[in-house]
């Protein structure tokens, strides 16, 4: 089968509807929204994550394929800082404050589901907890 494209998602699993934002998405590569929305709300019901990534390889003849990846970077260090809100104006208001101890926890967690080498992962993760506004400290 010929790849037509790949597609990545961050989506709540088992909580899918044919509405914004996977309507748009997915619509416009020709995916029958209904079909997709069950197919994954029942291979992600049993998943306990508040998001998850998840990649859609679509085929030439509009067949495709749900591969479901991990659960979600910014949902990970929300559970693991016990925090329920970040930031809504990130770099002005920002939330605490980590040190570089807890950086490297998150980072050796992520390591196992990534494919990258462990200070890629912790450049990835200082990234995100900048964007929503949780400062480190060096």
């Amino acid at each position: 089968m010929i790849i037509k494209c790949k597609l990545k998602l961050i989506l709540k699993p088992g909580k899918a509807t044919p509405t914004p934002p996977i309507a748009p998405i997915l619509g416009q590569y020709g995916i029958n929204l209904m079909n997709f929305c069950t197919k994954f709300n029942f291979l992600s019901k049993n998943i306990n994550f508040e998001f998850i990534h998840v990649k859609i390889i679509l085929f030439e003849d509009l067949n495709y394929e749900i591969l479901l990846g991990n659960e979600s970077l910014t949902s990970y260090i929300k559970k693991f800082l016990k925090i329920e809100k970040f930031s809504n104006k990130p770099g002005i208001e920002n939330k605490e404050l980590i040190n570089f101890e807890k950086i490297n926890q998150i980072s050796i967690y992520r390591n196992i589901f990534e494919k990258k080498k462990i200070s890629s992962v912790r450049k990835m993760v200082v990234g995100t907890l900048i964007s929503v506004g949780i400062n480190y400290d060096q």
